[in-house]
This record gives structure tokens, C-alpha cells and sequence, in this order.
């Protein structure tokens, strides 16, 4: 990925970040799906550049920051998605900064990808008094002794909204280190791929 483009999120005491995020990374999706590849995937990836663990009493939770990268192989791409069209709504809560080309001295690389939590207690319960048309206490019996994995609670999460289903949902996004990789790689309309490697600086 040769080139990028940076969004910041404007710090604004009486809206939270989460929210912020959630609004930002919906119009993202929007634009992507727009982009999108006849199997659904697209050419540009993402990456949280503040992205980091805290250690606090309970434990080590995860953080996404305020800054996300968006970037691409070329230029033209970047400018064809045109974030700025789809972030108009939100000029008073993100900053967005020209499209610019990777420097050459990065850090590292790593990626970032989407993260299928095993879900908490009630959200299983809910899901199989649907499915088996039983009552609460007779699901929440089944569940007896249920834990949400720690892994999955120490995630940070955006909140969207299925563009199908109109439902609800965290998505918890996962960071790792990685190595330079030649293999062309495509990202899914969220901008995340467990083998799309993006540069780090």
C-alpha cells in the first residue's frame, strides 16, 4: 500500500468517541460497498495508528484511539473513493487530511481484522429462546455456567448498524503484527482482512 489518508477525530466534550466512531465508520462502510468488487471485497485497507493496550486494575483492555488511515495502492483510488463526499455530515467531528504517500520509514507492519466475539450470556439466551421457542428460565438453563471469553471482552468495538437487517452490532476489531508480504491481498467492505498487511509509522 503506497498511499493513504488520515482521519482524526475531533475531541467534543458533550458527544462521546464512541459515537463519533460509529457514525464515521458507517459512512466508511458506505463508501466501500460502493467500491466494491464484484465477490464483495475492495482494494483499500485501514488502519488505527493509536490503536493500544492500557493497563488498568481490572486488567488490560484495548483502545482504538482518535486517528484512522485509510490506504491504497494508488492515488486515484483513494481520490475515486472520496471521503470527503462521504464524511460531509461530519466535518465538526473529524478532520480529514489530504491523500499523502506512505513514507519510507515505516515502523513496522501489522493487521487489523474483525473479530467474531463468542457474545455474552444473554445475547445466546435471547438467540435460542427465538430459535427453539422456549421461555427464559428454560434457555438460561441451558447456558448455566456460560462465560464470555476474557479475550473478547478486553477488545475494543465499534458500534454499527446491519445495512440488512437494521440490527444492532459491536464490531470488535483485533490488531497484530506482521511481515512485509508480495501476496496481493483484498480487504472486505469494513476495509479488514486478517492477511492485509498495512505499514505502521
Amino acid at each position: 500500500m503506497r498511499f493513504y489518508q488520515e482521519i482524526t477525530l475531533i475531541k467534543t466534550p458533550e458527544i462521546s468517541p464512541y459515537f463519533i466512531w460509529g457514525k464515521l465508520y458507517m459512512q466508511l462502510h458506505l463508501a466501500l460497498v460502493e467500491q466494491q468488487n464484484p465477490d464483495k471485497t475492495v482494494n483499500t485497507g485501514v488502519s488505527f495508528p493509536e490503536y493500544k493496550y492500557i493497563q488498568k486494575e481490572d486488567g488490560v483492555f484495548a483502545s482504538l484511539g482518535s486517528k484512522l488511515r485509510v490506504f491504497a495502492n494508488t492515488e486515484i483510488e483513494l481520490q475515486q473513493l472520496n471521503l470527503v463526499k462521504w464524511l460531509d455530515r461530519l466535518t465538526d467531528y473529524v478532520h480529514i487530511k489530504s491523500v499523502a504517500e506512505v513514507p519510507d520509514n515505516v515502523q513496522g507492519y501489522e493487521t487489523f481484522n474483525r473479530r467474531c466475539k463468542s457474545g455474552s450470556p444473554d445475547k445466546h439466551i435471547r438467540r435460542r429462546m427465538k430459535r427453539h421457542n422456549e421461555t427464559w428460565e428454560q434457555a438460561a438453563e441451558f447456558f448455566k455456567g456460560y462465560n464470555m471469553e476474557k479475550a473478547d471482552k478486553d477488545l475494543p468495538f465499534i458500534r454499527m448498524k446491519s445495512l440488512h437487517s437494521d440490527n444492532e452490532f459491536c464490531m470488535s476489531i483485533t490488531r497484530k503484527e506482521a511481515e512485509l508480504s508480495n501476496k496481493h491481498v483484498m480487504f472486505n467492505t469494513y476495509g479488514l482482512s486478517a492477511e492485509g498487511v498495512l505499514p505502521k509509522f
